[in-house]
């Protein structure tokens, strides 16, 4: 599916994406790849004894896969991360959890520099699968205008 453009942008609009589950695996290969030994993500024993009760994902994991989930309103028309902004995570995700994207237009504008694009600002909500707020953030994209 491609993106929508600047123009096909609403200040206000919602849009929900579909939901992806993060599974012990994604939680393992992602602490490997990053090199991320925080025994909170890696060593169930001592995260049994935490007020979690078991191993959690790693805030920058799952700000990874909303970016993902979110990706279908933007793929091809998005050609910059212009800035993300007041990530705040509040309450844990953990292995086998379901995650969703809420995304707002919070605002538009034309590029000065760039005339066939424009910069749209976003608000997101990552929900879990129990429709609570895990993690909000901001981001502004650089976005191209209709051809």
């Amino acid at each position: 599916m491609a993106g929508r453009y600047f123009e096909e942008l609403n200040i206000g609009e919602q849009s929900m994406s579909e939901r992806r589950t993060i599974t012990e695996a994604d939680l393992v290969m992602f602490c490997s790849l990053c090199g991320l030994q925080n025994p909170l993500f890696v060593d169930e024993e001592f995260a049994r004894k935490t007020a979690f009760g078991t191993r959690v994902i790693p805030g920058p994991l799952t700000v990874s896969y909303a970016i993902g989930l979110g990706g279908y309103l933007y793929s091809g028309t998005s050609t910059a991360v212009l800035s993300w902004d007041n990530i705040k995570f509040t309450r844990a995700v953990k292995p086998g959890d379901t995650i969703s994207l809420k995304t707002m237009v919070t605002g538009k504008r034309e590029s000065s520099s760039q005339p066939d694009r424009g910069i749209v600002n976003l608000q997101h909500e990552v929900l879990n699968q129990h429709n609570e707020v895990v993690c909000t953030f901001e981001r502004s994209l650089m976005v191209l205008k209709r051809p």
